[in-house]
């Protein structure tokens, strides 16, 4: 708490300074601005678009913060999911640039969520953004303007009995054609944790093992990132650098307490087993630098981007396990892993008359080394992706009312891991229609096909080793050298009410997708060990029913009010190849639902908001194999802004209000023997105050 009263104090006396410096800059007025209701009723393609109002009112941390907020996106562990899908379904851009690297694309959504200016999420196939992921979430970050001002933010808040702060600084500034940014965010993030396991194994239909577990853990995360903006103008010419330092530690300490029960068929004798100490500390660097620019040429446009990412993750691990004779056992892990990206693009756009050609090239290369050293036994695992792109397409409008967009891509794209190597050319077609046969309604309609190529942390051998126990359900983790990417056919149906006076719109989608080599993990037993891996099980089928709506309440005589809901009701089915059944995906939720309001009190200079989240349940049901369930989650969400001065505003926030768990069950039946694991996870409740100030 001294550390942000420090920076509290350093702040406001920077912000007095700034304040008197504004005084003398001249008005700027803008014009001509569209808002997301109007983007999304005249894009080609579906768009809709989440402004830096709303960005602002989900009153959360950092950008990964906000794309576990956005409608129809599912947080599952330490992913994104979208109509139900479990593997990569969400693909994430930053500024139209896809991130191979997990471990950069994960720095950046360690960013403080003010860094945003919008997002975008896209659906449907197309040329430009292909079809591997069901949704695409383009993260727009702000540019640097040639104004100058200051931006703050200083949070203080509690997570359960935890402490969290906040500061998020940005001097903006410039003359001419040249602006400048600086933003400086650092968070301090104490999250703790209280899980219950109940670990059950049978054999012939006779439960011989019946084991719990108590774990209570408190995790410290840093975000700190330094990322400044250049940005020189010329015209409607520009040139941007964009470089980047992500300095993020972590230490984890958790205490879990075992017990067994002695007649375990019975469920008698429940007693002491031992105890597990574990510390954890680690580190997670990462260092970018972005080149980009844009020249006119006529009416042509040429835009072209470079980026070089590297990420360092370091990991140390303790353990102390005490057995039930307190017999004192001790291991020591320690990994190093290091991801380095090049990543470019060049795009050309071009019209012609009613049409609009862009044509698009893409070069991106990633290797990753991975060293891991488990209490003695040294590994070393190195792996690598190229993916050269190449697209064109076309929107042809011979009307305003009408718009066909054809499009072709190609990808060439390479895996190898530790000298097992694959490649893998595709073309990929695409057509999507945009049609209003009458005035606020839209109908639109696309047809693609999609290439996803696994993800290095899918191929790499490198382990994560299980710590409880070695079973089906609790199965170490690696990759799969010999997994094939998915190929898909995608196809969408939309239509699209708009109010009148722009006050909002009413939205329905269907959307079927065929997939060839779908991929799900299983585990089988490797030796002596259970090893949980990716496999391509066969063909897959996922269809389903998305509503939505966003409607401004003024013309219905609620003042200053919005309200938006999102509702996604998916259906999944595999054709398994290995099984020779055809089944169910596994954890596919019923539904996923969400919905916020929020309205402006002039009067009271004030606005307040509340969000909610619920998922319902999933559940894997493979016939002799696999059972399982998510409990149903709902979170609730809230926050109060009040205006102090024109300059300054504080907001008061709660996070997960009805202190949702998160409950799981997993049963596997293998070689005659059943394995059963429950695992409760407790939800906190966080409550966070915030001085914002723009001067």
């Amino acid at each position: 708490m001294k550390r942000l009263f420090s920076l509290l104090i350093l702040s406001s006396g920077a912000a007095l300074v700034c304040a008197e410096e504004i005084q003398t800059l001249d008005e700027i007025k803008v014009t001509g601005k569209r808002d997301d209701v109007s983007e999304r009723r005249e894009s080609s393609t579906q768009k809709v678009v989440v402004d830096r109002r709303e960005i602002e009112n989900m009153s959360v941390m950092t950008v990964a913060d906000v794309i576990g907020k956005l409608p129809g996106v599912e947080i599952k562990g330490d992913a994104q999911r979208a109509r139900g899908m479990t593997r990569d379904s969400v693909s994430v851009l930053i500024d139209g640039e896809r991130q191979s690297s997990q471990a950069v694309l994960g720095a950046m959504g360690r960013l403080p969520s003010g860094d945003l200016e919008r997002v975008e999420i896209l659906r449907g196939s197309s040329a430009e953004y292909g079809g591997s992921s069901s949704v695409t979430v383009n993260l727009v970050m702000k540019k640097a303007i040639p104004k100058r001002s200051t931006e703050m933010r200083v949070g203080v808040g509690m997570r359960g009995n935890e402490l969290n702060e906040q500061l998020a600084w940005t001097e903006n500034g410039g003359e001419g054609g040249f602006a400048w940014s600086f933003p400086v965010g650092l968070i301090w993030n104490n999250s703790p944790m209280s899980t219950q396991l109940d670990r059950q194994n049978s054999a012939a239909g006779v439960r011989n093992l019946w084991q719990q577990e108590s774990g209570s853990a408190l995790t410290k995360l840093g975000h700190h990132a330094i990322s400044p903006r250049l940005s020189w103008k010329n015209g409607s010419d520009s040139f941007t650098v964009l470089p980047m330092f992500f300095y993020g530690p972590m230490t984890r300490n958790t205490t879990s307490n075992l017990s067994a029960f002695t007649n375990p068929a019975a469920g008698t004798g429940q007693g002491y087993n031992g105890e597990r100490l574990t510390r954890e500390s680690g580190l997670s660097r990462t260092l970018r630098l972005r080149v980009e620019g844009e020249k006119h040429l006529g009416d042509a446009k040429l835009t072209a981007r470079t980026s070089l990412n590297n990420n360092r993750r370091t990991s140390d691990t303790w353990r102390d396990v005490y057995s039930a004779t307190n017999v004192l056992t001790q291991f020591s892990d320690n990994l190093v892993s290091v991801d380095n990206e090049w990543n470019s693009a060049l795009r050309w756009d071009q019209p012609f008359g009613v049409n609009m050609m862009s044509v698009g090239a893409e070069l991106v290369r990633l290797q990753r080394d991975d060293q891991q050293n488990f209490s003695g036994a040294e590994a070393r695992f190195i792996a690598s992706s190229r993916d050269g792109i190449l697209w064109v397409q076309n929107d042809w409008s011979p009307q305003a009312s009408f718009t066909l967009t054809t499009g072709l891509r190609t990808e060439n794209s390479a895996l190898n891991s530790n000298g097992v190597s694959q490649q893998h050319t595709s073309w990929l077609p695409s057509l999507a229609a945009r049609w209003e046969p009458l005035d606020k309604w839209v109908l639109r309609s696309s047809l693609g096909a999609g290439l996803k190529m696994p993800k290095l942390d899918e191929i790499s051998n490198a382990a994560v080793p299980s710590i409880g126990a070695n079973t089906p359900v609790e199965a170490d983790k690696r990759g799969n050298p010999n997994l094939r990417p998915e190929r898909s056919v995608n196809f969408e149906a939309v239509l699209e009410h708009y109010l009148a006076d722009n006050a909002g719109v009413i939205g329905a989608n269907l959307y079927v997708r065929s997939t060839q080599d779908f991929t799900e993990r299983h585990a089988l037993l490797e030796g002596t060990r259970w090893v949980d891996r990716p496999y391509n099980a066969g063909s897959a089928q996922h269809w389903g029913v998305e509503l939505d709506g966003k409607i401004r309440t003024d013309s219905l005589g609620w003042k200053g009010a919005s309200v938006k809901a999102h509702l996604t009701l998916p259906h999944a089915q595999v054709n398994d190849t290995q099984l020779g059944v055809t089944r169910m995906a596994r954890d596919t939720p019923n539904f996923v639902f969400s919905m916020g309001l929020d309205q402006s009190l002039p009067k009271l200079k004030s606005t307040y908001g509340v969000t909610l989240q619920h998922s319902g349940r999933s559940a894997t049901a493979i016939p002799g194999e696999q059972w399982g369930y998510t409990r149903a989650r709902t979170q609730l969400d809230a926050f109060w802004l009040y205006q102090i001065t024109p300059q300054y505003k504080v907001r008061m926030a709660g996070q997960n209000l009805l202190a949702a768990d998160t409950v799981r069950q997993n049963n596997v039946t293998a070689a005659g023997n059943a394995y059963q694991l429950s695992n409760s996870e407790r939800g906190y409740r966080g409550v966070m105050l915030t001085l914002e100030g723009r001067l």
